[in-house]
């Protein structure tokens, strides 16, 4: 996992704690544009106590901090794509025990997947665990399975077609 020491003040510049994901640097680049920008409702008042260059400055520096915070998370995922393809060489089938094992290589806790793929723990937890007779039907399955191989930086395709084949297996054998 890439150090984010280095970029704690570009972190800071946003007001974000060290672990955010990109998505939440996205945002509150965003939102700091939107405060200093010149027609911002937020900066009308302290107008005439902030320059205009010194606000030029502060804008310069929050795309500065966006642009490096950029840079750090294409950086990190192309580290994870290149450890994800080095793990995954060669697995032809994934399972449970197969994606569990990839996200604990991975140091991804499950909570992070569950957030970031806004997929419940606990069907998270049952996909791990093979446990399909806990799982919703099968189309929700699959968009849990695409969701999960997607974070992983699996190939979301082949990941959802083998572990929806054991899916189906299991109905058809339960349905016996």
């Amino acid at each position: 996992m890439k150090d984010r020491a280095p970029y704690q003040a570009h972190f800071e510049m946003l007001e974000l704690p060290l672990d955010a994901n990109f998505d939440e640097v996205h945002k509150a680049w965003q939102v700091m544009k939107d405060i200093y920008s010149t027609d911002s409702l937020a900066t009308m008042s302290i107008g005439e106590e902030v320059s205009e260059e010194d606000r030029r400055l502060l804008l310069a520096k929050i795309e500065e901090a966006y642009q490096a915070l950029g840079d750090f998370f294409r950086d990190h995922q192309q580290l994870l794509d290149n450890g994800v393809h080095q793990l995954t060489e060669g697995i032809t089938e994934y399972d449970g025990k197969a994606l569990r094992t990839i996200r604990h290589l991975l140091h991804i806790p499950l909570d992070d997947v569950a957030m970031s793929t806004r997929v419940p723990r606990k069907h998270l937890e049952n996909l791990e665990a093979d446990n399909y007779a806990a799982l919703p039907v099968a189309v929700y399955t699959r968009g849990f399975v695409i969701n999960y191989a997607k974070h992983l930086a699996l190939d979301a395709d082949l990941v959802a077609k083998s572990y929806m084949e054991k899916y189906r297996k299991w109905q058809e054998e339960k349905g016996q």
